[in-house]
């Protein structure tokens, strides 16, 4: 399925060089920094009543971009100062957004039954595909494999995406861009009606895909095989809502061990972190408040560190290596159900249903 050259040691482990590819900067994630504990700026995204459904940073943690729950997206600088750049074109709330690698692009999916690609500079969408694709709602949207391709779920089953965007114009066409999106492969998951939990890493090259489903199973795709490799039974005792995998950043290095971890969550069950070599759980988190809400986790680039989400107005920090918590931030003034870790500094982003956003340093 895929042709690049496939020598382990350089394609497993993500690519740290001296200087950051994205950005050309040097590496400069302080390693020996504590987790953000410190408030920093918090907005609110609208004078109405919305939340943030997602949010990310982009690649080189210049940007962090948020999908509202009234149907556009928002995209802000790191310190969350000045007017943010809007992007409106979905006919539903955004469900799930994503940075290309290149940091040019994102890819959102939403209620509407469509996945749009934007340029990140312009706000214009570049591509869109809609529900002659899709007959169910389409969720998880993610740039894989470097840039090189996109996957999303839909329904039971997730869709490796090949797309082409067109710089030139077509003077024939009345400048239309012929831009194409279609079908490489899906894959089907086993007993599940429902993928509830997709992940991927776009950061260095790696064939691995895990998927959760509605019938509370995991099951781990090699698409350099295009098969499944692994399932794993009863991971919650419901259905998964988010995989988190540790991936690192171009920012900082982790021993290559540390990429097999990923974390899990759902609702009323607590955190668990596993390790994709053994298929076992290594470690539970508990602590924060998850009864009802899907709250989001993430996990620092550094991998020291992992964030929740929680129903009782704090957002907790875990260490990877310690199952109790290790701060618990507050400030917010409703559930926090989305955060996001910065890429290139000790910073997280919370999100809240009221709409809050705050940022936290250490």
């Amino acid at each position: 399925m895929f042709s690049p050259k496939t020598n382990s040691k350089k394609t497993s482990e993500p690519q740290t060089c001296k200087k950051n590819v994205i950005s050309g900067m040097r590496n400069n994630y302080p390693l020996n920094a504590q987790a953000p504990s410190i408030l920093q700026t918090q907005i609110y995204l609208a004078n109405k009543a919305t939340h943030a459904c997602c949010i990310q940073y982009s690649g080189d943690g210049q940007k962090v971009a948020c999908g509202l729950s009234d149907k556009s997206l928002l995209v802000f600088n790191a310190m969350l100062s000045g007017e943010p750049a809007v992007f409106t074109g979905h006919d539903g709330a955004v469900s799930g957004l994503e940075w290309s690698y290149d940091k040019n692009l994102l890819v959102s999916s939403a209620d509407d039954r469509t996945m749009r690609i934007w340029n990140a500079k312009s706000t214009e969408p570049v591509l869109v595909v809609g529900k002659e694709m899709f007959f169910k709602p389409v969720r998880f949207p993610q740039f894989y494999y470097m840039d090189k391709f996109i996957l999303l779920s839909s329904g039971a089953e997730f869709h490796l995406l090949k797309y082409f965007l067109d710089d030139s114009k077509d003077e024939i066409k009345r400048y239309k861009k012929k831009n194409i999106c279609k079908t490489i492969q899906n894959f089907q998951l086993t007993a599940a009606k429902e993928i509830t939990g997709l992940s991927s890493v776009n950061d260095f090259y790696s064939y691995i895909v895990l998927a959760a489903g509605s019938d509370r199973t995991l099951e781990i795709f090699d698409l350099n095989v295009g098969c499944r490799v692994a399932l794993i039974p009863d991971v919650h005792s419901r259905a998964v809502h988010q995989i988190c995998q540790n991936k690192g950043s171009a920012f900082t290095s982790q021993q290559p061990e540390a990429y097999n971890l990923f974390v899990t969550t759902a609702v009323g069950d607590g955190l668990k972190l596993w390790d994709v070599r053994n298929l076992r759980c290594v470690r539970r988190f508990e602590g924060h408040v998850n009864r009802c809400q899907p709250c989001g986790i993430a996990i620092s680039s550094c991998g020291r560190f992992i964030a929740s989400g929680s129903e009782d107005r704090f957002a907790y920090i875990y260490e990877m290596r310690s199952s109790t918590y290790l701060q618990k931030l507050s400030g917010h003034t409703e559930s926090v159900i989305s955060v996001a870790f910065n890429p290139s500094s000790s910073q997280l982003t919370t999100a809240t249903l009221d709409g809050k956003l705050q940022t936290f340093v250490s």
